[in-house]
């Protein structure tokens, strides 16, 4: 999404109510169907980012728990 959509996107997100219903008075379907694709490409880079995160996390935890075990292995070896 460039600095053009994003701005866009932030306007819808951030009007309030009276602000929105000028725009709903006015707005094209073409208009409507821009809106409606900046908020699902907006939700699209949130899901990506939740993943990314999620699966940092998972690594994370993952790393943390070997070295734990590791660790806890060492005072049974030779």
């Amino acid at each position: 999404m460039n600095d053009w959509d994003r701005s866009n996107l932030h306007f819808i997100l951030d009007s309030d109510e009276a602000t929105l219903e000028d725009f709903y008075s006015w707005a094209t379907e073409d208009d409507l169907a821009y809106a409606l694709s900046l908020v699902r490409e907006a939700r699209t880079e949130l899901l990506v980012q939740e993943a990314e995160i999620l699966d940092e996390l998972l690594n994370d935890a993952t790393a943390d728990d070997v070295s734990e075990a590791n660790t806890m292995l060492k005072q049974f070896q030779l």
